[in-house]
């Protein structure tokens, strides 16, 4: 009887202890995928500000007098990620790994690039150096 109490404590240890691994697998992977989707929306974010900051600065340009000069930035990588900025007619479209933004712009002379940009109102007219 004793050899019996024995081999059931050892099968019910080894099923609790099976039941309570699996939970943690379940665990991990739901907090897994939390974090995936944390991640996406945390890039979407990023390129969606890149995004209006360079509509900002070239409304800005169109707004103001003829004669305005500004230099601003635009960084090598979001989040230290490679990401593309793709500029066509009056839109650009910024996009990093999984997250990809358009938006409309005014019309420009010249291309986005990274790193330091100096825009331009020259009689109305709108340069990107």
């Amino acid at each position: 009887m004793c050899k019996h109490i024995k081999a059931q404590i050892a099968v019910e240890f080894i099923f609790l202890v099976s039941v309570t691994f699996i939970m943690l697998l379940i665990f991990l992977k739901v907090a897994g995928n939390q974090a995936d989707e944390l991640n996406e929306k945390k890039e979407f974010i990023l390129v969606k500000d890149l995004a209006y900051k360079i509509q900002y600065e070239i409304n800005m340009a169109t707004q103001v007098k003829s004669g305005y000069n500004r230099t601003f930035f635009i960084p090598e990588k979001l989040d230290n990620k490679d990401y593309t900025i793709t500029q066509t007619e009056n839109k650009i479209t910024i996009g990093l790994k999984n997250s990809e933004f358009t938006i409309t712009i005014p019309e420009i002379n010249g291309n986005i690039n990274k790193g330091n940009n100096t825009i331009i109102n020259k009689g109305g007219v709108i340069y990107l150096i």
